[in-house]
């Protein structure tokens, strides 16, 4: 199959890369000439694209796949999530698979307020409130932790400590506050058939992070993580692969962080625990019968290091006159 990988500066789409370059022909797009993913395909299979967020990032996406003869394209950035989603019709006119969920669930997903608003009814959720004038004057009790309401990884997170702090945080709407869960924080991959069938949920611990990226972690088996993870991704209306994070409470009650709609950047653990998301989509994809209950999974662990890959100069220079 000619697979299309977005994002190929980060580590989901290499991930997804090392997953399916044995078996599938595998292109790579990124805004950034030196995104690391691009030079581990051939020069042919480079594409350089607009940002995600861009207007002219949907056609040129579209006139990739219809020049290079794409039969699926895996997107890895939140932000091309939703325009693609809604251009799903346009790339299935030209056989084009787009695995995404459905525009009004990345939306919801996007929104971390409107998730946990949508979802307390099916999941627990920490105690939270928007960051505004009201809530800055109230009494609270600190430490808390406040986040965008936007955004991707942990950019802006912050522990706040007293209402000084709160007080000198946005009073827009843009931020959220929320109880501060002491407890051990769960990444669980998902995959969810496009029927909305559960297939997988991998719980894993991030042991240690650099920049929101999990550089140790390890692989759980965490029964009530696993329960909550599923049915949060299924009361958000998720198909296809997501990453579902929660943390424990000072009781010990794991509760909902967000949701990413997207292949995460750790499936390599997933894959060496038993379940490999990317090969599973392919499969569904494919018509290939899949099965029904949760793939089993065992507890491993990994840690990560740099690697080099290095290559002439003049490849980046042909990639920038592109």
């Amino acid at each position: 199959m000619r697979i299309l990988l977005t994002g190929a500066g980060g580590p989901s789409a290499i991930s997804v890369w090392k997953s399916l370059r044995g078996s599938h022909q595998i292109f790579m797009a990124d805004m950034d000439p030196r995104a690391a993913g691009l030079y581990l395909v051939p020069a042919a299979q480079r594409l350089l694209v607009p940002r995600g967020d861009a207007p002219s990032f949907v056609e040129c996406a579209w006139s990739a796949c219809k020049s290079l003869g794409i039969e699926l394209l895996i997107c890895t950035v939140d932000a091309e999530l939703t325009p693609l989603a809604r251009a799903r019709g346009r790339f299935e006119a030209l056989g084009v698979r787009l695995p995404l969920s459905p525009p009004a669930t990345l939306e919801l997903c996007r929104d971390k307020l409107a998730l946990l608003e949508r979802l307390k009814s099916a999941v627990p959720v920490p105690d939270y409130a928007v960051v505004d004038a009201a809530t800055a004057g109230k009494a609270h009790a600190f430490p808390m932790f406040a986040k965008p309401r936007i955004g991707a990884g942990s950019r802006g997170a912050t522990v706040v400590a007293d209402a000084r702090q709160l007080q000198a945080l946005p009073q827009d709407g843009s931020y959220l506050l929320q109880e501060l869960m002491p407890g051990d924080e769960y990444s669980v991959d998902v995959y969810l058939r496009a029927d909305g069938a559960a297939l997988a949920a991998v719980p894993r611990i991030r042991m240690k992070t650099d920049s929101g990226i999990a550089v140790a972690a390890r692989t759980v088996h965490e029964p009530d993580v696993i329960d909550a993870a599923v049915r949060a991704a299924q009361a958000a209306g998720i198909r296809y692969v997501a990453n579902v994070q929660l943390k424990r409470a000072a009781d010990g009650q794991a509760k909902l962080l967000e949701i990413n709609p997207r292949f995460p950047g750790t499936l390599p653990l997933t894959a060496e625990a038993g379940v490999d998301l990317p090969a599973l989509l392919v499969a569904e994809l494919s018509g290939k019968p899949l099965p029904d209950g949760l793939l089993p999974f065992q507890e491993r662990m990994v840690v990560r290091y740099w690697a080099e890959h290095f290559i002439d100069p003049a490849e980046w220079s042909q990639l920038c006159g592109s």
